[in-house]
């Protein structure tokens, strides 16, 4: 009996251990303009490996834009507006919330 309990016991932590490593995050991004006012309808695109694969894209409404559920790791992240491009990397942690804010210079 008491085997089979630390049999139980062990697997479980050990579940926990695994699951705890492969978390997801989340990601807030916010675009501003020059007046730090949330521009809408600008594209923003997470790939992987230097932009060889888009892997989620979305165009802000009120100036955000939210990705649930990233897995652990890095990613660029592409941001377009009429006339302009940006271009940044990003690492996404387990269990972090990232919050970036973009100001768009004319």
């Amino acid at each position: 009996m008491k085997k089979r309990l630390s049999l139980l016991v062990l697997l479980l932590i050990t579940l926990i251990i695994i699951s705890g490593c492969n978390g997801k995050g989340n990601l807030k991004v916010v675009v501003y303009d020059q007046q730090q006012n949330p521009v809408n309808d600008v594209y923003v695109g997470i790939y992987k490996s230097d932009f060889n694969q888009r892997l989620r894209f979305a165009y802000t409404r009120r100036g955000e834009v939210e990705f649930a559920g990233l897995e652990s790791g890095v990613y660029y992240i592409r941001i377009i507006s009429p006339g302009q491009k940006k271009e940044m990397k990003l690492r996404i942690n387990n269990q972090e919330d990232r919050y970036l804010k973009v100001n768009l210079n004319n």
